[in-house]
């Protein structure tokens, strides 16, 4: 349930410059209005209770409490200042007013661009009031019809006293020029430090004397970068927002996705700018296809399509999925808990909404699992496809395709590899007259990473690696006409120290480094680029740059496992379940956490096809966005002051 004040629409307005079509460079807007009230209670996290907690149980700030380094004043705009737009794509437009009387408050607002005065405030805005203190106004679904420098000034008047503040934005048009993609295939290693790439290489292609005896398929790409991953409220980001900058070319905060975070107090009403999916779809009929081992429902794929300041909103993601300006073509992985009756077994719904049913009635096609999803694409394919494999995330390959535990597994016996996933996407997507943008992820690099387990991490960016061959044969059997990108949104703790060599001793005494590491005895008998065993005698010594307390032999773990718990007092304790009797490692993280956190560090980017030379440089992680919309060539339809409907190219011509 929404704890924002209510929204008011009946504002007594003043337009200071009018311009046809209802939209306006310059307004002033008095009080709440009529209708509104003020809030009168907030959300709060409650831990209380827990024992074993995920990965990103503690990723947010705490509730009310400030940025790190940042200075703040009574005025906020959003999108926020040295923002980048795509002209044409839209966006809210939200001004929030802190230390003001919000009864009686005056916000004037006022665009202005190289033209001069810039009349994009179109429709009525909505207001609020989410502290005793603070009065908002929000704009939906604006756009920026042509490119230039843009300044959004904004002046607040309350109790005799005024402020005023400004941002700067700019706007941009794809760049045209020279040949342009008409697919596209992002690949998302999540968590893929260098770390998880060299190990990979190490596992999948084997080293003798130093030099590698092949080069994984991400090795061997055209153009190479390097992204920074920072957000706008942290340098440490998440899967959500890093990815939110990768889908619209703007900064968000941890835990954000699709939307800027504000002082709203629903998650689901934060401004919200457009994402990769409501783009191309809006702009060129473009398909659109999200692959995952994940949830369907994760940070990763919800990014490509959805608008939620926090990212586990699973219930509403869902239903923002379901809505066609942005529901995809092909849309696989786990998290069907989220999509079946609560009567049945394993839901987690609260509702008897069978949303299987709701995607059968839209015309997808629905497999869930390998053998349906062979046969859904035998023959003919599908126009649309839904791939639903786990209640939750995928098992990782080394338990699904190497060691199938039944305990692991339990009934999820005939799990799709990413492979076929991928290949059986390109299939549905491939028939699409507008061309496709896919999206696929290899998630679970990140989920091992977070409880240090080093060998599953790797053979599951082996996987990710086999995806990306299959996409480039591909792309090379089909024109030449697909981009393809590959990167990570975030780097991660884990590193390759050296090896550990268990003939002749164990624990930390069996740890290898300089002249002592040598090399690896991983053998890959069958060929098909996974080792046979992922404990040989001597294996990798995995290094982790932050850690909670917990206990290590340095070996595999025969079955995931998390490496602390919380006790009764909140407090990070080695979990015993994991590496029962090994060596005790003293963490260096805050005492809550139980698993390894995200880097900081810059992460590679690899790409492919047309427009792939604009990624051959370093690029702040909203810059991909761009790269990916100049690869296509995109343009954007925008409603201007006519009300004929121009692209925003034919909009910058008439300048």
């Amino acid at each position: 349930m929404s704890n924002d004040r209510p929204e008011s629409n009946g504002l007594s307005r003043r337009n200071l410059f009018r311009a046809t079509g209802g939209s306006a460079a310059a307004v002033a807007i008095v009080g709440l209005g009529e209708g509104a009230a003020q809030a009168t209670a907030t959300q709060t996290a409650n831990v209380a209770g827990l024992k074993a907690v995920g990965p990103h149980a503690f990723t947010a700030r705490t509730v009310g409490a400030e940025i790190r380094g940042a200075v703040s004043g009574p005025i906020r705009i959003l999108p926020l200042n040295r923002a980048k737009f795509l002209a044409g794509a839209r966006f809210d437009l939200r001004v929030e007013a802190s230390r003001v009387d919000p009864a009686t408050a005056r916000i004037e607002i006022s665009v202005s661009g190289p033209k001069g005065p810039a009349a994009i405030l179109a429709g009525e805005p909505v207001r609020t009031s989410n502290a005793a203190d603070s009065l908002e106004v929000t704009y939906r679904q604006l756009s920026y019809p042509y490119d230039g420098d843009f300044t959004v000034r904004v002046r607040v008047t309350s109790g005799g006293n005024t402020t005023e503040f400004s941002v700067q934005h700019e706007v941009v048009l794809a760049k045209t020029q020279g040949r342009k993609a008409r697919n596209v295939i992002f690949f998302l290693g999540d968590g893929m430090g260098q770390g998880a790439i060299t190990g990979a290489r190490i596992l999948s292609k084997g080293i003798t004397e130093g030099k590698y005896n092949g080069l994984l398929e991400m090795d061997q790409m055209e153009a190479r970068g390097i992204i920074s991953t920072s957000g706008s409220d942290s340098i440490a980001t998440d899967s959500a927002n890093s990815m939110h900058a990768y889908m619209t070319g703007h900064k968000s905060a941890v835990n954000a996705l699709g939307v800027y975070e504000s002082n709203a107090t629903d998650v689901n009403k934060h401004p919200r700018v457009e994402t990769m999916a409501e783009l191309l779809k809006r702009s060129k009929d473009m398909a659109i296809g999200v692959v995952t081992t994940a949830e369907i429902q994760d940070a990763t794929p919800a990014a490509v399509m959805a608008h939620t300041r926090r990212r586990s909103e699973y219930i509403e993601i869902m239903d923002q999925i379901l809505d066609p300006v942005r529901t995809p073509d092909v849309l696989m992985g786990g998290g069907m808990a989220y999509l079946i009756p609560q009567s049945q077994k394993g839901s987690k719904r609260k509702d008897e909404r069978n949303l299987i049913n709701e995607f059968r009635t839209k015309g997808f096609a629905v497999a869930t699992n390998a053998t349906e999803l062979q046969q859904a694409v035998k023959g003919r394919a599908p126009e649309k496809l839904l791939g639903q494999f786990q209640m939750s995330h995928l098992n990782v390959y080394l338990d699904r395709a190497v060691l199938k535990d039944p305990k692991v597994l339990g009934d999820w016996k005939d799990q799709p590899k990413l492979t076929d996933m991928t290949a059986a996407a390109l299939k549905v997507l491939s028939k699409k007259p507008n061309g496709f943008f896919l999206m696929v992820e290899g998630a679970s690099i990140d989920k091992q990473e977070h409880p240090m387990d080093g060998p599953r991490a790797l053979y599951d960016t082996i996987e990710f690696d086999q995806a990306i061959g299959l996409a480039k044969k591909w792309a090379a059997e089909n024109g030449e006409e697909t981009l393809i990108v590959v990167c990570a949104d975030h780097n991660h703790s884990m590193s390759i120290v050296g090896t550990h060599d268990r003939r002749k001793d164990q624990d930390r005494p069996a740890n290898g480094v300089y002249g002592e590491a040598g090399f690896p005895t991983y053998t890959d008998g069958n060929g098909d680029g996974f080792p046979d065993d992922p404990n040989p005698e001597i294996g990798l010594f995995f290094g982790w740059n932050n850690h909670p307390d917990h206990t290590d032999h340095f070996l595999p773990n025969p079955v995931p496992v998390q490496p602390s718990l919380l006790d009764a007092s909140g407090k990070a304790v080695p979990n015993p379940a994991h590496q029962p009797g090994g060596e005790l490692q003293q963490g260096n993280l805050p005492y809550t956490e139980t698993n390894c956190v995200h880097c900081v560090d810059d992460v590679a980017l690899v790409a492919s096809g047309p427009g792939s030379a604009d990624f051959n440089r370093f690029h702040d992680n909203t810059e991909v966005f761009f790269s990916v919309v100049n690869a296509l060539g995109l343009k954007v339809p925008t409603a201007r002051q006519g009300g004929k409907a121009q692209d925003s190219q034919a909009g910058n011509a008439q300048k």
